[in-house]
């Protein structure tokens, strides 16, 4: 059954980051190759090392000190912080996340918030 984005939310431990409307996750792994002459002519592959990053964006809200203000100082410190990336209640992804944060200020719309993350460690998925 489908599921609709609007019981999402992005975490910090028990912490809702404010007013965040879009996240997203990224999934990769790398491919090693294992081809060799007795392929038979196809390359042949293991699965490799695993990624994750993401981002999420929405309004920009100066006095979220548990959410927006706690990603800027991540970054400012050059720490990673614990996600939990909410899809619906009971529905949660998590892991730990460096972040790269962006603000925007156009003259004729709202201010906003964007954070780039990327994962360090493993993502757990929902069970």
């Amino acid at each position: 059954m489908a599921i609709t984005g609007t019981g999402g939310a992005v975490k910090l431990g028990s912490n809702k980051v404010a007013e965040i409307s879009n996240w997203s996750l990224d999934l990769g792994a790398d491919d090693v190759e294992t081809t060799n002459f007795d392929s038979e002519g196809w390359k042949e592959y293991l699965a490799g090392l695993k990624e994750w990053s993401g981002s999420a964006e929405g309004n920009f809200v100066a006095d979220d000190t548990n959410g927006q203000k706690a990603i800027l100082s991540a970054w400012l410190a050059g720490n990673a912080l614990d996600f939990i990336f909410e899809v619906s209640s009971g529905v949660t992804f998590s892991g730990s996340a460096l972040v790269k944060p962006s603000i925007e200020v156009p003259v004729d719309d709202k201010a906003s918030f964007s954070c780039d993350i990327q994962g360090t460690g493993a993502l757990t998925l929902p069970t």
